[in-house]
């Protein structure tokens, strides 16, 4: 039965309170008016953090700032952003 729920079980939503990252990366969307830091936790899962340009420097957590993912790492959620309608600006 343990096959059973990992195929159709939920998977719990671990809490990232306290858990240690490192910024792997941070990417720009072309116009520059989009962003996404991939952050790698220490729990060897990593998430991304999307914004939004406001104005000047200033950038908008989206989502009010809960992460996406996890991702199995960094360059999966790279290949995952700038693959998203709303990283590219053509979302609607």
């Amino acid at each position: 039965m343990a096959w059973w729920k990992r195929l159709f079980g939920r998977a719990k939503d671990e809490s990232l309170d306290g858990t240690m990252y490192r910024v792997a990366s941070t990417v720009y969307s072309k116009d520059g008016k989009r962003s996404a830091e991939i952050r790698n936790f220490s729990n060897g899962k990593t998430y991304l953090l999307e914004s939004e340009w406001v104005e000047g420097t200033t950038f908008k957590d989206r989502h009010a700032g809960k992460l996406v993912g996890p991702f199995g790492s960094p360059k999966l959620a790279e290949r995952f952003i700038v693959a998203t309608s709303w990283f590219n600006g053509t979302e609607q």
